[in-house]
């Protein structure tokens, strides 16, 4: 059996769109587990990112859990997709799947969307286009197996299983400096201000930062140029 593994880009009446367009140099990549919504910002430069963290906070009501010299995560306080017309209705109106996360670019998102058919697909982009402009960048049959490999493991929320102790440590240490490049601040001042030592404090920081890139492990190789044809497992991931 054979699926259509299709990558398209829409611009359509939404909040993230309108916010992609207010900062064209920005990539975002979003992930929504039904309670809020998570966003990475990659920026060109410090100025820009700082500038389009603060546009968040206006625009989009969020919240920011890290930053440091091109690299932003910020999260709504609460999910928004009832909000507007989202892709993803259309995308389940006609039993089409689109594999997270999506990204956005100069106001544009770009999905990578799983059909079973040329009707179901066709019907999607019919839907879309209802609403919003949508464009075909790339499309090609694919086995049922080689899809569902490639896919690998389902996505998981972006702080699954992060503790509260290694949330609120990464916190202490960007508001105070920590994490800037060159650090600005004390790691001794830190671990005072959160009642714990100073090696406590770095196991804190080290682990939250490994399952943070755990948890994002397959979407940054998507980055990689030679991702997809260099060697696979590199390094080890806990299942």
């Amino acid at each position: 059996m054979q699926l259509l593994d299709t990558t398209v880009r829409i611009r359509h009446p939404c909040p993230f769109c309108e916010y992609s367009g207010m900062f064209p140099d920005v990539e975002m990549i979003l992930w929504c587990d039904g309670t809020n919504e998570v966003l990475h910002l990659l920026s060109p430069d410090h100025g820009t990112l700082e500038r389009a963290v603060k546009a968040a906070e206006r625009f989009l009501d969020t919240a920011l859990m890290f930053m440091d010299e091109r690299t932003a995560l910020i999260t709504t306080k609460e999910c928004m997709c009832d909000t507007y017309r989202d892709v993803a209705s259309s995308a389940r109106k006609f039993g089409c799947w689109l594999v997270p996360p999506e990204t956005y670019r100069g106001g544009w998102e770009t999905h990578r969307v799983i059909s079973s058919d040329r009707a179901a697909l066709r019907g999607f982009v019919e839907d879309v286009g209802e609403f919003g402009e949508i464009e075909i960048l790339s499309h090609r049959p694919r086995d049922t197996s080689d899809v569902i490999q490639e896919v690998g493991v389902v996505p998981v929320h972006f702080f699954a299983g992060l503790t509260d102790k290694q949330a609120r440590s990464l916190v202490a240490a960007y508001e105070e400096g920590l994490l800037d490049v060159p650090a600005r601040g004390d790691m001794d001042r830190v671990a005072r201000r959160l009642g714990i030592s100073r090696s406590t404090l770095g196991e804190h920081l080290r682990k939250a930062q490994l399952q943070i890139v755990r948890n994002s492990y397959d979407y940054l190789r998507l980055r990689e140029p030679e991702a997809s044809s260099g060697p696979k497992g590199a390094r080890g991931r806990k299942g």
